[in-house]
């Protein structure tokens, strides 16, 4: 036993030394990679250490002995396969004895000869330059680097070679450069035709959600739409909008409706989607998970092209099975992006892979220079099975436009109203005179870019210069569509049969009947004793409200006809109305609601049609103003949105505050009360009315200091529980938790990955309202603020809604340079609400209503003319199925109207028009064509599909 354990132990022993001596040779390659082709293969030079393989050994790969030579440094010189299968290569020690093995070990070729599923398929180099307007530096900097450095120099490589391939996401840039460089344009044009060059098919890449419906149509207006119109034989299919972390409901129909075929996007998951609007319209979207990593992070193109081919096929192997399983043509896309990068020309190294690959004697994958769309085209086959996604991916950078920059946005959402009012009623005003001529074409074009141009890039470094010249843009937008709205109006109130003196139009913009609150000024009217009636001599509630020599008479207007008119007279005398309601210092009652005011704002509030108590006011008052601490820089690498803090946390309701009634009269009651915060004073204004369902909550800030991360939101705390809460969007309605995306979007930013599921991203992007509603009633507050919440944001945050607007946010731009968003100043803020039945759509109409105010003329004579004093233009038989646009075809004399059905089913309408159309055609979003519906007169059925933007040409 003792003998046959000692032999054992022997063995061990030996066996153990063979094992310590085969240690790994590690094998190096000289670089820059040396190579060359023999009769049937390429070979790399590499080398060993010497001194580890001892003075005399030999190797070999595979059972073929290898040669080898040494150098003076000590260095062992071989050469291997570049290109090929793993193997084994052993080294012995002796050139001729071969029973002592050195090593034994796995050898991999540089560059591996499987690329499985691409084999045979080609990796495409998409070299894009990411554009802000500004954000790098000012706007004028950034447009002089982008047409010198950028724009010129890639036409300029374009010359030289003609393989080389660029693009620039939106056709602002386009605009640019020839307006500034016109005679690029043959040069633009043939680069095109060519293949090497293109654009994208919408304007800029703004937040999708802080758009109207019409400003995002706009978006492929003044992109698709102007190249083809102004470059013969240039076309746009693909859309970018790569940087922001947000998608729009309806954005996928627009885009489809206007004939663009791809949208370019990144911060999501790598890959291929079909992406579904509620309609069943649908764009096939790209996204390489982010728009940067492949320049900034992996580097895949920054050496040569045997680094390329090692980086990629690790790559590659990652995307055979997602290839094979959605039977996709075998091309890949590598993005070579950045913000503001310049065009580079991968051509050398192209070659190189490309000649490495055609003499390796595997099937390797062709390298080149492609465009987004002609890499996008390649992959578009019958056969291809993309994934199917749908829903709202509400934004996370919501707080750097709103919040951030109240006045600008005001003006940008006031500008959707009155540019898309001016084409309405310029079009009457044209059918009216039976002559289009007087269309102002040029300038409506030119009020909708203002409107729209500035992009996501708000902020940046010297961004006080570039949110000032935003800030601008959009109140000339307002500005214009203003003018060329009264213009119109003008001219329609001398088409008017007016009999009476002083008679008022009132007009309303909306697509379905109105009752509102119409006001006018009557500072040229000598005294102060007017009233108003109606056309059956009925004196209608009113107030003149006087301040200095300025007079503006407010008065209630029953049943406006939709898009149209109703005439109203002002008269002398003294309101006999008097106001019979129970209205006391802190309390008022009237046939819809009986209501308590206390610190903050309204302390109870009793629904008598509903029998409810709306508000639960044991944490904040209804219309309480919160400050709170906010740490964050509103857009930027972060993977969810950053939270409010309790830092410095006040309301309203925790200042002593007393209230006033400081009017009654015979439509309204107003409340005011003062309050001073920690470094700010408000004056909180309430207005309850007394015909009309609906309470006003206004807020006057004449000092705020712009105190440095600082955020104010209004809060309306329902008695409600298991709510659901919906908002409106660009042409579309999305209820929390049912409408967004439903699947974390991936994709990654420098602070993560967003795997945050999008039902659970708070505040949201609004365009007009908020609305919550459980079984038993609902609340819709309307406002001009782009952002809103429903989840109280505090410690112990309560389980019942908290609908907010939020005001202000005085944060610091992302950009290490950049700006802060001080704000300082006064400011003014609205938000109305009223209670109804469960269900957003009992809502619905109000909350648009409070963005499109009545609009009111007066004239002082009586005249002769063809319309009666109350008139319908265009009147549609469902108040769910909006009019969202009505303007001059830019081919023709006819007028486009656009429908949007909002309630999310299939609806019959009757369109009544005012006068008969001659035919009817169904065209695309853009007007590129017309399909006639064979339908004439002044009624038309139409057929519009749930939540479906529809396009129709009426030729008069």
């Amino acid at each position: 036993m003792k003998k046959l354990t000692t032999t054992t132990l022997l063995l061990i022993l030996f066996f153990v030394q063979i094992t310590w001596a085969q240690q790994e040779i590690k094998i190096n390659y000289f670089k820059p990679y040396q190579y060359q082709k023999t009769a049937d293969q390429i070979f790399t030079k590499a080398w060993l250490i010497g001194e580890e393989l001892g003075a005399d050994f030999s190797l070999t790969l595979n059972g073929k002995e290898l040669k080898y030579v040494r150098a003076d440094s000590g260095r062992v010189e071989i050469s291997l396969p570049l290109v090929g299968k793993k193997g084994e290569i052993v080294f012995y020690s002796g050139a001729k004895s071969k029973h002592k093995v050195l090593a034994k070990q796995i050898f991999n070729p540089l560059v591996s000869s499987d690329w499985s599923y691409f084999g045979k398929g080609t990796i495409n180099i998409i070299c894009s330059s990411h554009q802000d307007i500004a954000w790098m530096n000012t706007p004028d900097s950034c447009r002089e680097e982008r047409i010198h450095k950028i724009i010129i120099p890639a036409l300029d490589l374009m010359d030289k070679n003609p393989a080389y391939k660029f693009e620039m996401e939106q056709t602002l840039n386009l605009m640019e450069v020839l307006d500034k460089v016109p005679t690029e344009k043959n040069r633009i044009i043939n680069a095109y035709k060519k293949g090497q060059f293109s654009w994208g098919a919408t304007f800029n890449q703004p937040y999708e959600g802080l758009e109207s419906g019409e400003q995002l149509v706009r978006q492929t207006y003044f992109g698709r739409k102007w190249i083809k119109d102004n470059l013969p034989g240039i076309d746009a299919l693909a859309a970018y909008n790569v940087d922001v972390p947000g998608r729009s409901l309806q954005m996928p129909q627009i885009l489809e409706k206007a004939g663009i075929k791809y949208l370019f996007v990144s911060r999501m998951k790598e890959g291929f989607y079909n992406w579904f609007s509620p309609n069943g319209s649908k764009i096939l979207t790209y996204s390489p998970g982010n728009y940067g990593w492949s320049l900034l992070v992996y580097k895949y193109f920054e050496e040569d092209a045997i680094t390329a081919m090692i980086k990629l096929n690790k790559v590659i192997q990652n995307w055979n099975d997602y290839y094979a399983m959605h039977h996709l043509p075998p091309h890949y896309a590598i993005v070579i992006c950045t913000d503001a990068g310049g065009p580079k020309d991968y051509s050398p190294l192209i070659n190189e892979w490309n000649e490495i690959a055609k003499n390796s004697g595997y099937d390797i994958p062709r390298l080149q220079h492609a465009t987004a769309e002609e890499f996008l085209a390649k992959i578009d086959v019958p056969e291809a099975k993309f994934d199917s996604i749908s829903g709202e991916r509400p934004d996370l950078w919501l707080y750097i436009h709103g919040p951030a920059h109240y006045e600008a946005i005001k003006a940008k959402k006031a500008a959707a109203v009155s540019l898309s009012d001016a084409e309405i009623f310029s079009s009457i005003s044209g059918l009216v005179k039976g002559n289009m001529s007087g269309y102002p074409t040029s300038q409506i074009k030119a009020g909708w870019t203002k409107s729209i141009y500035p992009d996501h890039g708000w902020g940046g470094k010297h961004g006080e210069i570039t949110d000032s010249i935003y800030r601008a843009s959009l109140e000339e937008g307002d500005a214009t569509g203003e003018k060329i709205l009264q213009r119109s109006l003008r001219e329609l109130l001398s088409a008017v049969e007016l009999k009476v003196p002083k008679s008022i139009l009132v007009y309303n913009d909306l697509s379905w009947n109105r009752t509102g609150i119409a006001k006018i000024d009557i500072s040229d009217q000598k005294g102060e004793n007017w009233i108003v009636s109606d056309k059956k001599g009925k004196i209608v509630p009113s107030k003149l409200t006087i301040n200095g020599a300025h007079k503006l008479i407010s008065f209630e207007a029953e049943n406006i006809p939709s898009i149209g008119f109703q005439t109203f007279y002002l008269k002398k005398g003294v309101d006999p109305i008097e106001p019979i309601f129970n209205a006391g210092s802190n309390y008022y009652e009237n046939q819809f609601y009986a209501v308590r005011f206390g610190a903050g704002g309204i302390t109870s509030l009793f629904d008598k049609n509903l029998g409810k108590n709306i508000l639960n006011t044991t944490k904040y008052a209804g219309g309480d103003l919160l400050s709170m601490g906010y740490s964050g820089n509103g857009a930027g690498e972060f993977v969810q949105v950053t939270s409010t803090n309790m830092e410095d946390f006040e309301t309203l309701s925790m200042k002593s505050g007393k209230w006033t009634l400081t009017a009654n009269n015979s439509f309204c009651a107003t409340y005011e009360s003062s309050y001073k915060m920690h470094n700010f004073e408000v004056k909180q204004i309430i207005t309850i009315y007394h015909h009309q369902k609906k309470i006003d909550f206004e807020y006057d800030i004449p000092d705020w200091p712009g105190e440095h991360n600082r955020q104010l939101r209004v809060a309306f705390p329902l008695n409600m529980n298991d709510s659901k809460i919906t908002y409106d969007v660009p042409m579309g309605v999305v209820t929390v938790g049912k409408d967004e995306l439903n699947t974390s979007p991936g994709g990654w930013a420098w602070g993560g990955t967003y795997r945050q599921m999008p039902k659970e991203i708070n505040p949201r992007e609004i365009e007009n309202f908020i609305s919550a509603s459980n079984q038993q009633f609902g609340l819709t507050l309307s406002t001009n603020l782009a952002v809103a919440d429903w989840i109280d944001p505090t410690r112990e945050s309560v389980s019942y809604p908290v609908l907010q607007g939020i005001l202000l946010s005085s944060h610091k731009s992302c950009h290490g340079e950049g700006n802060w968003y001080h704000q300082k100043g006064a400011h003014h803020f609205k938000i109305s609400f009223t209670s109804h039945m469960p269900g957003w759509e009992h809502g619905y109409n109000f909350g648009v209503e409070e963005n499109h105010p009545l609009l009111a003329l007066l004239k002082e004579n009586p005249q002769k003319g063809m319309l009666s004093e109350e008139f319908s233009f265009f009147n549609l038989s469902s108040p769910f199925v909006r009019l969202t646009a009505l303007k001059k075809c830019d081919a023709d004399n006819s007028l486009i109207i656009r429908l949007v059905e909002m309630r999310g089913v299939n609806q019959k309408i009757k369109l009544e028009l005012f006068s008969p159309v001659k035919s009817l055609l169904k065209t695309n979003l853009i007007e590129e064509w017309g399909e006639d519906t064979d339908q004439s007169g002044k009624v038309l059925n139409l057929n519009i599909g749930k939540n479906s933007i529809e396009t129709f040409k009426l030729k008069f």
